[in-house]
């Protein structure tokens, strides 16, 4: 079995393997367009090649924006904790 790396906080999601990641363990997510954070931190429910959808239904096209998990510091900022394995 082949072992992939675990995704770590304030980590920049750009590939689909790193998507499904934190997809499937339901991890929110802050959503950038340039330097402006477009929604509260959210986890992703559905993606393409083109596009990503958050939890609250907002679609995002991959190639203007960023998506990033968030650090210790910003989960205890939101009052977030950590998933469970």
């Amino acid at each position: 079995m082949i072992e992939t790396p675990h995704i770590t906080a304030a980590n920049e999601l750009k590939t689909d393997e790193e998507i499904r990641k934190v997809m499937a363990s339901k991890e929110p997510v802050i959503v950038y367009q340039d330097r402006m954070r477009l929604r509260p931190p959210l986890p992703i429910i559905a993606y393409n090649d083109d596009m990503v959808k958050i939890a609250d239904g907002t679609t995002f096209l991959r190639s203007v924006t960023h998506f990033y998990t968030l650090s210790d510091e910003e989960k205890a900022k939101y009052n977030i904790s950590e998933p469970k394995a």
